[in-house]
């Protein structure tokens, strides 16, 4: 623990890893009300030394949770920009998106908390420092692809865009919507998420009922 005797020294850039990975782990349990101190504690780190690497709580909350997000949405907007995989399969697009967007909500819920449950609203956090702003500016970027899609209206897809990035947040921290021990696989709620976002409900159940034997 980080209140009593010497560590041994540690090789150089372990002691930020062991905080950012304390970091996740901490948010995702207690959400952004967890202190620096818990973190520090969990990694076996100073605090002193979280307060040097990261400024305090809002920085850490930065780098373990936000950056992650922000440099998903850099990459997948710089691999449609000017649409430059618009010809390939839709529904195999929307999966390469749904994808890795699902696994890093839900590997980093303490964001969605924070962010879509308002829970970072003290006054003086995420808020202040910018964090907010950096999130909802990627998210911004998500809807501009979406807007730009060739498919629809760029008001009708601004609108489907923002809908489908908040359904796959909800859906990654939605484990006590299901009944305990009934919670399906990843996959599965991956590809249902990625039919909807294709094709829509109404119209991928059409689709299954005409191609279904008479």
């Amino acid at each position: 623990m980080t209140s009593g005797g010497s560590r041994p020294r540690r090789p150089r850039g372990e002691a930020r890893r062991l905080l950012i990975d304390a970091a996740i782990e901490t948010f995702n349990a207690r959400g952004y009300q967890a202190s620096t101190r818990e973190i520090a504690d969990r990694a076996d780190v100073s605090e002193t030394l979280l307060f040097r690497y990261f400024g305090g709580k809002a920085g850490l909350f930065r780098e373990a949770m936000v950056e992650p997000f922000t440099d998903f949405v850099d990459r997948f907007a710089a691999a449609n920009e000017r649409g430059a995989r618009q010809q390939e399969d839709l529904f195999a697009l929307t999966l390469d998106f749904v994808g890795p967007l699902f696994d890093l909500f839900r590997s980093h819920r303490g964001l969605v908390a924070a962010v879509w449950g308002n829970a970072s609203d003290d006054g003086f956090g995420l808020a202040a420092v910018g964090v907010e702003e950096d999130i909802w500016a990627a998210f911004g970027k998500l809807v501009e692809v979406g807007r730009l899609s060739p498919a629809g209206r760029p008001a009708r897809n601004e609108i489907a865009t923002r809908a489908i990035v908040s359904m796959i947040a909800g859906m990654a921290v939605a484990d006590l919507a299901f009944e305990r021990g009934a919670v399906p696989s990843r996959d599965l709620i991956v590809h249902e998420l990625a039919q909807i976002a294709t094709y829509g409900r109404v119209y991928w159940q059409s689709t299954l009922r005409a191609e279904s034997p008479s």
